[in-house]
């Protein structure tokens, strides 16, 4: 093997063998594993609506007021027999899972029976906390704007029907950029929720302008 050939074999070796030891100090680095695209947090989906509605409270209270801090939102009413009783239970213990800054805000999707009094009661029952957790009931149409805007399911009740809604929980960052569907009946959904919105707080305030 002439000179320059094995000067070019020796010079691509240790190329080799630098890219070796580049990905081991990376995995090192990394706690033990290996880099991969999570880590640049859950990605902006869509923007959330803006809305104006009224909170358990009777004051106005819209997503103007929750810029700045990530939030939570689902959507139930407060007779609903079905998925609704655990999607609050969820809510409940988020509030110790998650760090404060997060918000959590649900929306009723009757609220012509879920006034302002009756959320409050409701949000008695499942200890939320006052600052933290938001019940947000008003105009129907309004309502079901917000519930379209999130890509979310949502079918009124007629004379043959219930409400019907999506059990999904919607994550959005302090910008309002949506970041994450997580499904409120799959417990692993729900532990990427926390991880996540934990992200979100940890590393940014919520996602870019």
């Amino acid at each position: 093997m002439s000179r320059p050939v094995k000067t070019i074999a020796f010079v691509m070796w240790g190329l080799a063998l630098a890219s070796i030891v580049g990905m081991v100090v990376l995995h090192v680095m990394a706690g033990g594993r290996t880099p991969t695209p999570a880590d640049a947090g859950p990605s902006i989906l869509y923007d959330a609506p803006n809305f104006i509605l009224v909170n358990q409270d009777g004051n106005h209270f819209g997503n103007a007021d929750l810029r700045g801090q990530p939030w939570v939102a689902d959507f139930i009413y407060t007779t609903c027999g079905s998925i609704c009783p655990m999607m609050s239970m969820h809510m409940q213990s988020l509030q110790s899972q998650l760090p404060p800054q997060v918000k959590l805000v649900s929306f009723s999707v009757d609220p012509v029976h879920d006034t302002p009094a009756v959320l409050t009661d409701y949000a008695r029952k499942y200890q939320a906390v006052s600052g933290r957790w938001f019940f947000l009931t008003g105009d129907l149409l309004v309502q079901t704007q917000v519930v379209s805007a999130m890509k979310l399911y949502f079918k009124p009740a007629d004379a043959t029907s219930p409400i019907e809604h999506d059990p999904h929980f919607v994550l959005v960052d302090a910008h309002g950029h949506i970041r994450g569907y997580y499904d409120s009946g799959t417990p692993a959904e729900m532990d990427k929720l926390v991880s996540d919105a934990k992200w979100l707080c940890d590393h940014e305030s919520g996602g870019a302008n």
